[in-house]
């Protein structure tokens, strides 16, 4: 082999390949926008938003709005906050799947329904009823906890591979981000 080819062939076995690059960059994007996401969806929460209302009018339970509303709220921004660190990304993936599940759970429940309305009627006010919500329904909240419980668990998945077993001890050796950009 002449010393050329050698020299291709080596610099060719240590450089990333380009679908790696564009896969991690992908990842690191997707990453963002959950968090970005989760972020803006908790502050909504505080916006006084007709979810929670719904849920509390079709149940009963006076609880759900605001104070679930706004506890939802919090650990939807505190979620968005914690992937935003490669560190805590884990966890933060691991809450905000928490909290799709129980979004999830809502819509298939008679509470809430996969198909909602898509907000409050003009001079609604609470004690709710039927007629300070909408006719107009919508099921894209749904598919959008569907997605963020995807992703949410993509992002867990890709964290813990990139841990390793040494002696049979878990060590992180490096987030997944940072190996992507070795």
């Amino acid at each position: 082999m002449c010393p050329e080819t050698a020299i291709f062939t080596m610099e060719d076995t240590t450089r990333p390949h380009l679908k790696e690059i564009a896969m991690s960059r992908i990842n690191t994007v997707l990453t963002y926008a959950l968090s970005l996401l989760l972020i803006v969806s908790g502050i909504a929460k505080f916006a006084g938003g007709h979810v929670f209302a719904y849920i509390e009018h079709r149940s009963g339970i006076d609880l759900f709005d605001p104070v679930i509303g706004y506890a939802t709220g919090v650990v939807e921004i505190v979620a968005g906050l914690l992937i935003l660190v490669p560190r805590t990304r884990f966890v933060g993936a691991a809450t905000a799947a928490t909290v799709m599940v129980g979004a999830i759970g809502f819509h298939l429940s008679p509470w809430l329904g996969v198909s909602m309305p898509t907000g409050l009627a003009d001079g609604a006010a609470a004690p709710w009823t039927a007629a300070d919500f909408t006719t107009e329904t919508t099921s894209f909240t749904f598919a959008l906890a569907i997605i963020t419980l995807v992703r949410s668990i993509v992002i867990m998945r890709t964290e813990l591979r990139a841990r390793r077993t040494v002696d049979g001890t878990a060590v992180v050796l490096s987030t997944a981000h940072e190996t992507a950009a070795a």
